[in-house]
């Protein structure tokens, strides 16, 4: 009859693991770090794109200059 009680209130003879608070922080902090690492890597190439252009824009106002002599 307990066994038929325990399925009928969906009660397990299982062991459960919980996470720690330190385990549970540190996860949340390297979700963090990867996100971050991510973002990074995302804005450090627009900032590759943007020195390339800016550079071309340098090039074309020194060949402004020298087409002014």
């Amino acid at each position: 009859m307990d066994k038929d009680i325990n399925e009928l209130f969906g009660i397990n003879k299982e062991s459960v693991t919980t996470l720690s608070h330190r385990e549970m922080i540190r996860q949340n902090l390297n979700k963090q770090r990867e996100s971050l690492v991510a973002e990074i890597s995302l804005l450090q190439g627009q900032l590759d794109d943007k020195k390339e252009y800016l550079a071309k824009i340098d090039g074309g106002i020194d060949v402004l200059d020298e087409l002014s002599k």
